[in-house]
């Protein structure tokens, strides 16, 4: 996959209004945090580690996004709203946070 995230900016788990703004702006929002995700879980999502959001309001850049980041099994969550994203973990999130813009 060549897709290339366009505009994709990082975000602390503190900034989420300015991440889902960003989104509806046109951009990537990625918000990353630290710490435990609610159970049930993902397997691929260990406590602890780092996890993330990457937001975008483009479902089909989206979806070409969490190819070209590694994503195997892509499930856009809330599909069509303003907080609509892709859980990130592992390598996928290690290689979108390299991608980020300052």
């Amino acid at each position: 996959m060549t897709a290339k995230p366009w505009r994709m900016k990082r975000f602390s788990s503190r900034e989420i209004l300015q991440g889902i703004e960003y989104a509806k702006s046109g951009g990537q929002a990625l918000h990353v945090w630290k710490g435990c995700w609610p159970n049930p879980k993902p397997r691929c999502f260990k406590d602890g580690e780092p996890w993330g959001h990457l937001l975008d309001q483009d479902a089909g850049r989206l979806l070409l996004t969490a190819l070209h980041l590694g994503v195997k099994m892509v499930k856009i969550s809330n599909p069509g709203k303003q907080t609509q994203h892709v859980d990130l973990c592992g390598r996928p999130l290690e290689r979108a946070m390299k991608e980020c813009k300052p």
